[in-house]
Protein backbone atom coordinates (compact mmCIF):
# COMPACT_ATOMS: atom_id res chain seq x y z
CA UNK A 1 0.00 0.00 0.00
CA UNK A 2 1.02 3.65 -0.44
CA UNK A 3 2.14 5.98 2.59
CA UNK A 4 3.21 3.41 4.45
CA UNK A 5 5.84 4.97 6.30
CA UNK A 6 3.31 7.77 7.00
CA UNK A 7 1.71 7.43 10.63
CA UNK A 8 0.32 9.09 13.31
CA UNK A 9 3.74 9.92 14.92
CA UNK A 10 5.51 10.57 12.07
CA UNK A 11 2.67 12.55 9.01
CA UNK A 12 3.20 16.22 9.10
CA UNK A 13 -0.16 16.67 7.41
CA UNK A 14 1.63 18.83 4.51
CA UNK A 15 -1.25 17.62 2.11
CA UNK A 16 1.49 16.88 -1.03
CA UNK A 17 0.71 13.14 -1.20
CA UNK A 18 -3.12 14.31 -1.95
CA UNK A 19 -1.94 16.85 -4.01
CA UNK A 20 -0.11 15.25 -6.24
CA UNK A 21 -2.27 12.60 -6.81
CA UNK A 22 -3.49 11.91 -10.34
CA UNK A 23 -6.66 10.22 -9.40
CA UNK A 24 -7.78 12.05 -6.12
CA UNK A 25 -7.73 8.96 -4.35
CA UNK A 26 -6.20 10.79 -1.42
CA UNK A 27 -7.95 12.88 1.43
CA UNK A 28 -6.76 14.84 4.10
CA UNK A 29 -9.44 13.61 6.81
CA UNK A 30 -9.50 14.44 10.67
CA UNK A 31 -7.67 11.50 12.79
CA UNK A 32 -5.57 11.91 16.33
CA UNK A 33 -6.22 14.81 17.97
CA UNK A 34 -8.23 16.50 15.05
CA UNK A 35 -5.27 16.75 13.24
CA UNK A 36 -5.66 16.06 8.99
CA UNK A 37 -3.87 12.83 7.54
CA UNK A 38 -4.16 11.30 4.23
CA UNK A 39 -6.37 8.33 3.93
CA UNK A 40 -5.83 6.45 0.71
CA UNK A 41 -9.49 5.02 -0.92
CA UNK A 42 -7.98 2.20 -2.38
CA UNK A 43 -10.47 1.38 -5.00
CA UNK A 44 -9.26 4.85 -6.86
CA UNK A 45 -5.64 4.46 -6.06
CA UNK A 46 -4.00 3.05 -9.27
CA UNK A 47 -0.03 2.57 -7.46
CA UNK A 48 1.46 4.80 -9.34
CA UNK A 49 4.11 5.93 -6.52
CA UNK A 50 3.52 9.70 -6.87
CA UNK A 51 2.45 9.94 -2.90
CA UNK A 52 5.37 8.22 -1.83
CA UNK A 53 7.60 10.25 -3.95
CA UNK A 54 6.38 13.74 -2.64
CA UNK A 55 6.12 12.54 0.89
CA UNK A 56 8.93 14.49 2.91
CA UNK A 57 8.63 11.75 5.59
CA UNK A 58 12.28 10.75 6.10
CA UNK A 59 13.69 12.71 3.65
CA UNK A 60 14.51 16.10 5.06
CA UNK A 61 18.76 15.91 5.01
CA UNK A 62 18.99 16.58 0.92
CA UNK A 63 16.40 19.69 1.89
CA UNK A 64 17.95 21.48 4.68
CA UNK A 65 20.80 24.53 4.10
CA UNK A 66 23.09 26.39 6.23
CA UNK A 67 22.07 30.05 6.64
CA UNK A 68 23.96 32.09 4.09
CA UNK A 69 22.73 35.25 5.83
CA UNK A 70 20.79 37.13 8.87
CA UNK A 71 19.18 39.69 9.14
CA UNK A 72 16.49 41.76 11.48
CA UNK A 73 14.12 43.74 9.16
CA UNK A 74 10.64 45.42 8.79
CA UNK A 75 8.46 47.13 6.47
CA UNK A 76 9.47 50.90 5.07
CA UNK A 77 5.79 51.44 5.31
CA UNK A 78 4.36 51.90 8.64
CA UNK A 79 1.31 50.46 7.94
CA UNK A 80 2.18 47.40 6.32
CA UNK A 81 4.43 47.01 9.79
CA UNK A 82 2.06 47.78 11.98
CA UNK A 83 -0.46 45.30 9.99
CA UNK A 84 2.49 42.29 10.09
CA UNK A 85 2.89 39.80 13.54
CA UNK A 86 6.10 41.19 13.43
CA UNK A 87 8.02 43.75 11.18
CA UNK A 88 6.43 42.86 7.76
CA UNK A 89 9.08 40.80 6.26
CA UNK A 90 6.90 38.98 4.57
CA UNK A 91 4.86 41.03 3.60
CA UNK A 92 7.67 42.67 1.93
CA UNK A 93 8.67 39.65 0.22
CA UNK A 94 5.38 39.02 -1.07
CA UNK A 95 4.53 41.92 -2.75
CA UNK A 96 8.17 41.80 -5.13
CA UNK A 97 6.75 38.60 -6.05
CA UNK A 98 3.42 39.96 -7.24
CA UNK A 99 4.87 43.02 -8.68
CA UNK A 100 7.27 40.67 -10.77
CA UNK A 101 3.78 38.77 -12.21
CA UNK A 102 4.39 35.57 -9.78
CA UNK A 103 1.78 34.45 -7.46
CA UNK A 104 2.03 34.04 -3.22
CA UNK A 105 0.25 31.30 -1.40
CA UNK A 106 0.09 31.75 2.09
CA UNK A 107 -2.18 30.83 5.14
CA UNK A 108 -5.98 32.65 5.58
CA UNK A 109 -7.77 32.35 8.85
CA UNK A 110 -11.47 31.73 7.70
CA UNK A 111 -13.00 32.32 10.23
CA UNK A 112 -16.94 32.01 9.16
CA UNK A 113 -15.71 28.24 8.71
CA UNK A 114 -13.60 28.50 12.10
CA UNK A 115 -10.50 27.01 10.39
CA UNK A 116 -7.33 28.20 8.61
CA UNK A 117 -6.51 27.43 4.76
CA UNK A 118 -3.97 28.02 2.32
CA UNK A 119 -4.98 30.66 -0.30
CA UNK A 120 -2.96 31.82 -3.62
CA UNK A 121 -3.30 35.26 -4.13
CA UNK A 122 -2.25 37.12 -7.34
CA UNK A 123 -3.27 40.32 -6.47
CA UNK A 124 -1.26 43.04 -3.77
CA UNK A 125 -4.96 43.96 -2.52
CA UNK A 126 -5.30 40.19 -0.95
CA UNK A 127 -2.23 40.44 1.00
CA UNK A 128 -4.01 40.71 4.15
CA UNK A 129 -5.92 37.72 3.52
CA UNK A 130 -2.50 35.71 4.38
CA UNK A 131 -0.38 38.45 6.54
CA UNK A 132 -0.25 37.70 10.05
CA UNK A 133 0.83 34.62 12.26
CA UNK A 134 -1.98 32.04 12.59
CA UNK A 135 -1.56 29.38 15.30
CA UNK A 136 -3.43 26.48 13.55
CA UNK A 137 -2.01 23.44 11.78
CA UNK A 138 -3.83 24.64 7.37
CA UNK A 139 -5.38 22.93 4.84
CA UNK A 140 -2.93 23.11 2.09
CA UNK A 141 -4.25 20.92 -0.64
CA UNK A 142 -6.57 23.07 -2.95
CA UNK A 143 -4.19 26.00 -2.81
CA UNK A 144 -1.27 23.72 -3.70
CA UNK A 145 -3.12 22.11 -6.70
CA UNK A 146 -3.43 26.19 -7.74
CA UNK A 147 0.12 26.93 -6.90
CA UNK A 148 0.78 23.26 -9.51
CA UNK A 149 -1.63 24.71 -11.95
CA UNK A 150 0.16 28.48 -12.14
CA UNK A 151 3.85 27.13 -11.89
CA UNK A 152 2.94 24.72 -15.14
CA UNK A 153 1.64 28.18 -16.92
CA UNK A 154 4.85 29.14 -16.29
CA UNK A 155 4.18 31.63 -13.44
CA UNK A 156 6.57 32.27 -10.06
CA UNK A 157 5.10 31.24 -7.09
CA UNK A 158 6.28 32.33 -3.24
CA UNK A 159 5.17 29.78 -1.03
CA UNK A 160 5.12 30.43 2.71
CA UNK A 161 4.38 27.86 5.30
CA UNK A 162 5.75 25.66 7.96
CA UNK A 163 8.93 23.93 7.32
CA UNK A 164 7.19 20.77 6.90
CA UNK A 165 4.76 22.34 4.39
CA UNK A 166 7.77 23.91 2.71
CA UNK A 167 9.37 20.49 2.55
CA UNK A 168 6.08 18.72 1.42
CA UNK A 169 6.03 22.08 -1.35
CA UNK A 170 9.86 21.29 -2.17
CA UNK A 171 9.09 17.93 -3.44
CA UNK A 172 6.23 18.67 -5.07
CA UNK A 173 7.58 21.43 -7.54
CA UNK A 174 11.09 20.14 -7.79
CA UNK A 175 11.25 20.07 -11.65
CA UNK A 176 10.18 24.04 -11.48
CA UNK A 177 13.45 25.06 -9.81
CA UNK A 178 13.58 28.71 -8.84
CA UNK A 179 10.55 29.53 -9.81
CA UNK A 180 8.22 27.71 -7.09
CA UNK A 181 9.99 29.74 -3.73
CA UNK A 182 9.21 29.18 -0.23
CA UNK A 183 9.67 31.09 2.99
CA UNK A 184 9.78 28.89 5.73
CA UNK A 185 8.53 30.14 9.63
CA UNK A 186 10.80 29.30 12.68
CA UNK A 187 7.68 27.04 14.03
CA UNK A 188 6.85 25.79 17.41
CA UNK A 189 4.63 23.36 16.73
CA UNK A 190 0.99 23.40 14.95
CA UNK A 191 -1.69 23.36 17.45
CA UNK A 192 -5.78 21.41 16.40
CA UNK A 193 -7.26 22.52 14.21
CA UNK A 194 -10.44 21.20 16.31
CA UNK A 195 -9.53 22.59 19.31
CA UNK A 196 -9.56 26.01 17.43
CA UNK A 197 -13.03 25.52 16.52
CA UNK A 198 -13.98 24.35 19.45
CA UNK A 199 -12.40 27.50 20.70
CA UNK A 200 -13.87 29.82 18.96
CA UNK A 201 -17.53 27.99 19.47
CA UNK A 202 -17.13 28.53 22.96
CA UNK A 203 -15.97 32.16 22.50
CA UNK A 204 -19.33 33.13 20.30
CA UNK A 205 -21.32 31.32 23.17
CA UNK A 206 -19.63 33.13 26.02
CA UNK A 207 -20.65 36.57 24.15
CA UNK A 208 -23.63 35.94 22.26
CA UNK A 209 -22.39 36.68 19.08
CA UNK A 210 -20.35 35.68 16.29
CA UNK A 211 -17.00 36.82 15.89
CA UNK A 212 -16.25 39.74 12.98
CA UNK A 213 -12.27 39.39 13.55
CA UNK A 214 -9.35 37.41 15.59
CA UNK A 215 -5.89 38.27 15.62
CA UNK A 216 -3.64 35.60 16.92
CA UNK A 217 -1.45 38.59 18.11
CA UNK A 218 -2.47 41.95 17.91
CA UNK A 219 0.07 44.62 18.21
CA UNK A 220 -1.84 47.56 20.07
CA UNK A 221 0.55 47.63 23.21
CA UNK A 222 3.55 46.63 21.55
CA UNK A 223 5.29 44.04 19.78
CA UNK A 224 6.96 43.03 23.10
CA UNK A 225 3.32 42.95 24.69
CA UNK A 226 1.31 40.99 22.08
CA UNK A 227 -2.29 40.10 22.83
CA UNK A 228 -5.16 38.08 21.10
CA UNK A 229 -7.88 40.13 19.95
CA UNK A 230 -11.43 39.35 19.08
CA UNK A 231 -13.75 41.22 18.44
CA UNK A 232 -17.68 40.17 17.52
CA UNK A 233 -20.73 41.59 15.37
CA UNK A 234 -21.98 42.92 18.02
CA UNK A 235 -19.72 45.62 18.29
CA UNK A 236 -17.63 44.03 21.86
CA UNK A 237 -13.83 43.33 21.86
CA UNK A 238 -12.08 41.31 23.62
CA UNK A 239 -8.35 41.56 24.49
CA UNK A 240 -5.93 39.31 26.29
CA UNK A 241 -2.30 38.39 27.20
CA UNK A 242 -1.02 35.87 25.07
CA UNK A 243 -0.64 33.59 28.14
CA UNK A 244 -3.74 34.45 30.01
CA UNK A 245 -5.91 33.11 26.19
CA UNK A 246 -6.73 30.00 26.72
CA UNK A 247 -6.02 28.57 23.50
CA UNK A 248 -2.23 30.21 23.27
CA UNK A 249 -2.23 28.76 26.37
CA UNK A 250 -2.61 25.12 25.55
CA UNK A 251 0.06 25.72 22.42
CA UNK A 252 2.42 26.98 24.99
CA UNK A 253 1.94 24.30 27.82
CA UNK A 254 2.65 22.00 24.51
CA UNK A 255 -0.73 20.60 25.26
CA UNK A 256 -2.34 21.03 21.20
CA UNK A 257 0.54 19.72 19.16
CA UNK A 258 0.42 17.47 15.99
CA UNK A 259 2.51 14.28 17.47
CA UNK A 260 5.20 14.64 14.77
CA UNK A 261 5.74 18.43 16.24
CA UNK A 262 7.56 16.61 19.40
CA UNK A 263 10.32 15.28 17.26
CA UNK A 264 10.50 17.73 14.40
CA UNK A 265 13.47 17.25 12.47
CA UNK A 266 13.15 20.94 10.91
CA UNK A 267 13.34 22.52 14.49
CA UNK A 268 17.22 23.25 13.85
CA UNK A 269 19.15 26.26 12.05
CA UNK A 270 19.81 24.54 9.11
CA UNK A 271 16.48 25.34 6.95
CA UNK A 272 13.95 24.25 4.06
CA UNK A 273 13.14 27.40 2.71
CA UNK A 274 14.74 30.07 0.18
CA UNK A 275 14.24 32.56 3.46
CA UNK A 276 13.24 31.93 6.38
CA UNK A 277 10.90 34.10 8.80
CA UNK A 278 10.85 34.56 12.30
CA UNK A 279 10.24 37.60 15.16
CA UNK A 280 13.61 38.90 16.05
CA UNK A 281 13.20 38.30 19.79
CA UNK A 282 15.72 39.71 22.47
CA UNK A 283 16.94 42.05 19.24
CA UNK A 284 17.24 44.93 22.00
CA UNK A 285 20.06 42.88 23.05
CA UNK A 286 22.20 43.06 19.90
CA UNK A 287 21.13 46.20 18.99
CA UNK A 288 18.92 48.61 20.95
CA UNK A 289 18.26 50.64 17.68
CA UNK A 290 17.11 47.32 15.64
CA UNK A 291 13.77 47.25 18.74
CA UNK A 292 11.68 50.65 18.37
CA UNK A 293 8.74 48.43 19.60
CA UNK A 294 6.78 48.21 16.54
CA UNK A 295 8.29 44.71 15.14
CA UNK A 296 10.94 43.58 13.84
CA UNK A 297 11.63 40.38 12.00
CA UNK A 298 14.19 37.99 11.91
CA UNK A 299 15.17 36.95 8.42
CA UNK A 300 17.44 34.04 7.12
CA UNK A 301 18.79 33.92 3.58
CA UNK A 302 19.33 30.20 2.52
CA UNK A 303 19.56 30.40 -0.81
CA UNK A 304 20.67 32.70 -3.71
CA UNK A 305 17.00 32.69 -5.16
CA UNK A 306 15.96 33.58 -1.50
CA UNK A 307 18.87 36.22 -1.39
CA UNK A 308 17.66 37.48 -4.88
CA UNK A 309 14.49 38.10 -3.51
CA UNK A 310 15.10 40.05 -0.50
CA UNK A 311 17.61 42.36 -3.19
CA UNK A 312 13.75 43.11 -5.10
CA UNK A 313 12.13 43.46 -1.81
CA UNK A 314 13.07 47.19 -1.91
CA UNK A 315 10.12 48.28 0.45
CA UNK A 316 11.96 46.35 2.75
CA UNK A 317 14.83 47.59 5.93
CA UNK A 318 17.19 45.52 7.20
CA UNK A 319 20.06 45.30 8.92
CA UNK A 320 22.82 42.90 9.26
CA UNK A 321 22.16 40.18 12.27
CA UNK A 322 24.67 37.18 14.23
CA UNK A 323 23.01 34.11 13.13
CA UNK A 324 24.29 32.55 16.80
CA UNK A 325 22.29 35.32 18.14
CA UNK A 326 19.03 34.80 16.20
CA UNK A 327 19.51 30.54 17.23
CA UNK A 328 19.93 31.64 20.70
CA UNK A 329 16.74 34.08 20.81
CA UNK A 330 14.78 31.18 18.98
CA UNK A 331 14.14 27.71 20.79
CA UNK A 332 12.63 25.54 17.58
CA UNK A 333 16.24 27.13 15.30
CA UNK A 334 17.97 24.39 18.61
CA UNK A 335 15.57 21.75 18.63
CA UNK A 336 11.80 20.26 18.67
CA UNK A 337 9.78 20.92 21.24
CA UNK A 338 9.58 17.87 22.69
CA UNK A 339 6.73 15.02 24.25
CA UNK A 340 4.12 16.50 26.64
CA UNK A 341 3.06 14.14 29.00
CA UNK A 342 -0.86 15.30 29.52
CA UNK A 343 -0.78 16.15 25.99
CA UNK A 344 -3.07 13.00 24.38
CA UNK A 345 -5.36 13.26 28.20
CA UNK A 346 -5.71 17.03 27.42
CA UNK A 347 -6.73 16.70 23.94
CA UNK A 348 -9.29 13.60 24.33
CA UNK A 349 -10.84 15.38 26.93
CA UNK A 350 -10.60 19.19 25.17
CA UNK A 351 -12.65 17.50 21.84
CA UNK A 352 -15.16 15.46 23.74
CA UNK A 353 -18.66 16.35 23.08
CA UNK A 354 -20.25 18.73 25.44
CA UNK A 355 -16.63 19.63 26.74
CA UNK A 356 -15.38 22.99 27.70
CA UNK A 357 -11.80 23.64 26.22
CA UNK A 358 -11.47 26.65 27.89
CA UNK A 359 -12.75 25.57 31.41
CA UNK A 360 -10.42 22.52 30.99
CA UNK A 361 -7.39 24.30 29.88
CA UNK A 362 -7.35 26.71 33.31
CA UNK A 363 -8.02 23.24 35.39
CA UNK A 364 -5.07 21.46 33.67
CA UNK A 365 -2.78 24.76 33.77
CA UNK A 366 -3.37 25.64 37.22
CA UNK A 367 -3.14 28.99 38.90
CA UNK A 368 0.82 29.19 39.50
CA UNK A 369 0.28 29.06 35.20
CA UNK A 370 -1.95 32.26 35.87
CA UNK A 371 0.37 33.93 38.26
CA UNK A 372 3.40 33.57 36.29
CA UNK A 373 1.74 34.54 33.00
CA UNK A 374 0.34 37.72 34.92
CA UNK A 375 4.03 38.61 36.44
CA UNK A 376 5.64 37.82 33.42
CA UNK A 377 3.43 40.78 31.71
CA UNK A 378 3.89 42.93 34.17
CA UNK A 379 7.64 42.70 33.95
CA UNK A 380 7.78 43.15 30.38
CA UNK A 381 5.84 46.79 30.96
CA UNK A 382 7.95 47.53 33.28
CA UNK A 383 11.41 47.13 30.92
CA UNK A 384 9.60 48.72 28.39
CA UNK A 385 9.10 51.72 30.47
CA UNK A 386 12.29 51.97 31.81
CA UNK A 387 13.87 51.64 28.26
CA UNK A 388 11.81 54.04 27.16
CA UNK A 389 13.38 56.72 29.98
CA UNK A 390 17.08 55.88 28.99
CA UNK A 391 16.00 56.50 24.91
Amino acid sequence: MPLERCTETTCFGCGACAAVCPRDAIAMTPGEGGFPYPRVDAAQCVRCGLCDRVCPIGATEPLLRAPRQAFAAWARDAGARAASTSGGAFTACAKATLAAGGAVCGAELRLAERRVRHAVIAEPADLPRIRKTKYVQSETVPALREAMRLLGAGRTVLFAGTPCQVAGWRRLTARFGERALACDLVCGGVPSPALFARYLAEEERRAGAPLADYDFRDKRDGWNLPCVRLTFANGSETRRPLRLDAFYATFAAKLSCRLSCATCPFARCERVGDLTFADCWHVARFRADYDDGRGTSLVLANSEAGERLLGDATVLWRGPYDVAHAIASNEPLRKPLGASPGRADFLSAALADGASPRRLTWRTLGVRWLVRAWLTRKAKRAIRFLRRGHA
